[in-house]
């Protein structure tokens, strides 16, 4: 038997939410991917734009810059090492008594942008060669990526203003975080958003299945597929020319039992009049006792093809012709129909309680189905026995029940009694049948959109229960 995960991978719905689910997820993560891209390239450009601007301001509006960011002078100083040779040394140095700003500070100080003068002092690395054009250029300081732009004011003083790489992959990464956080909210929203659209498309594909499920064997009228996706119109149509093909084989079925029992009954109730004028008494002893087989065989041949008649007709699904009336007269002449069987095996057949409740049903119907009942309790309840009748109404329902003290049905064959032709014990039970009094009552219930119901009873016997909701 299929588990419940080899279902799960079957299922349509199933591979549609994964797919979907997989495409939206990717879709998102290279979206935000993308965002981060284009928020890096967007935070560049705007930084370069800052910087680039600030130099602009600084130009344009004379803002004054220290004379002494023109660079440090250049001293030298020559002498002779112990060899005698000329030795040249270069030092720089200024003559500025205030701090001057540099790059270092944007991380010694942890500035997020600065302006210096493009030239370093004394003891500091020289971060752009001398003559450097003014433009954007990308520097490492102390290991770390800084973006800067070098200009040259109106007094010809050069300066350079910076700001950090760092500083602009924070903004980013804040933004990417943000970015990540509502993809989870996304995700979670979107996956169960997909599992209830999906479900909801095969709304109509669970209320076809239902309605399909809560048919009778008999109802093999077309499905409509105006109200289900195109999609299904193929399988709809497939369907319906397999009920279409169902229902005229069993017609054929039927139409050959009713047939088959109806050219059998002519003969056979010619061949029981022709017995009973027969007189057993007139006859020698043998011959009496082979004539008395006889109309027994031909009673039972006679039960068999009224039983396959009325099988028949139940199968056939007439309108019912609904009355109200009272199920206490309906008791009444099943017991006067069927007395004689019960005085047979001096049976105690009668109701137990007033019976008197009113039912709105199909009469002939119901009272088919009672009589089969009565007579299946009388056939399998010992001689001296007892068959009841009675009647339980309650709010929203009125049951018919039929007791016996028969020797009751054993547990595996009570789901199997109604099955057509079905006799417990087979071909080998004493008690003849024709395994179609059971069949006909279920069929009948179905009909009449009754519960039937068997079950033991103790010490012995069995309970029939017929419910009907009102």
């Amino acid at each position: 038997m299929e588990g419940n995960k080899g279902k799960l991978i079957r299922s349509l719905r199933f591979k549609l939410c994964v797919v979907m689910a997989v495409i939206g997820v990717v879709y998102t993560a290279f979206s935000c991917y993308r965002n981060y891209n284009n928020a890096m390239n967007e935070m560049s450009i705007f930084v370069d734009e800052e910087l680039a601007q600030i130099a602009n301001v600084i130009i344009n509006y004379d803002v004054i810059l220290p004379k002494s960011w023109k660079g440090p002078a250049i001293k030298r100083r020559i002498f002779r090492d112990i060899h005698g040779n000329l030795i040249v040394q270069n030092h720089a140095f200024s003559d500025s008594f205030l701090p001057i700003p540099s790059l270092n500070d944007l991380f010694d100080k942890h500035q997020e942008i600065i302006i210096a003068p493009l030239y370093s002092q004394p003891g500091e690395p020289f971060y752009f060669p001398i003559g450097i054009d003014d433009g954007l250029y990308s520097v490492l300081i102390h290991d770390r990526r800084v973006r800067a732009y070098v200009a040259t004011n109106k007094m010809g003083v050069r300066f350079v203003v910076a700001r950090p790489f760092s500083l602009m992959a924070d903004y980013v990464r804040k933004s990417l975080i943000t970015s990540f956080i509502e993809f989870l909210i996304l995700i979670a929203i979107y996956i169960p958003s997909i599992i209830i659209f999906v479900n909801l498309i095969f709304i109509p594909v669970k209320r076809l299945a239902r309605e399909l499920d809560l048919r009778k064997e008999s109802d093999l009228t077309p499905v409509e597929a105006a109200k289900l996706p195109s999609e299904l119109d193929v399988f709809i149509e497939s369907i319906n020319s397999l009920f279409n093909k169902t229902s005229q084989a069993l017609d054929n079925e039927r139409r050959f039992i009713a047939d088959a029992a109806h050219e059998l009954r002519t003969p056979l109730t010619a061949i029981s009049l022709q017995a009973q004028a027969l007189k057993e008494d007139l006859m020698p002893e043998s011959e009496s006792e082979k004539l008395s087989q006889l109309k027994i065989a031909i009673s039972r041949q006679r039960k068999l093809t009224n039983d396959l008649l009325a099988y028949a007709r139940s199968q056939c699904g007439k309108e019912l012709v609904l009355s109200t009336f009272d199920i206490k007269d309906l008791y009444v002449e099943v017991i006067d129909e069927l007395g004689s069987l019960a005085d047979k095996k001096d049976i105690d057949l009668g109701l137990v309680g007033e019976c008197r409740e009113n039912l709105r049903s199909d009469r002939a119907l119901v009272k088919t189905v009672i009589s089969n009942l009565v007579s299946n309790a009388l056939k399998y309840t010992n001689e001296h026995g007892q068959c009841d009748m009675s009647v339980v109404k309650e709010e929203h329902s009125i049951t018919l029940i039929i007791d016996d003290t028969g020797p009751g049905i054993s547990t595996d064959d009570l789901n199997k009694v109604f099955n057509v032709f079905y006799r417990v014990g087979g071909d080998t039970a004493k008690i003849e049948g024709t395994g179609l009094g059971l069949s006909i009552v279920k069929s009948a219930c179905e009909e009449l959109k009754a519960t039937i119901s068997l079950e033991n009873r103790k010490p012995h016997g069995l309970r029939a229960k017929v419910t009907f909701k009102i």
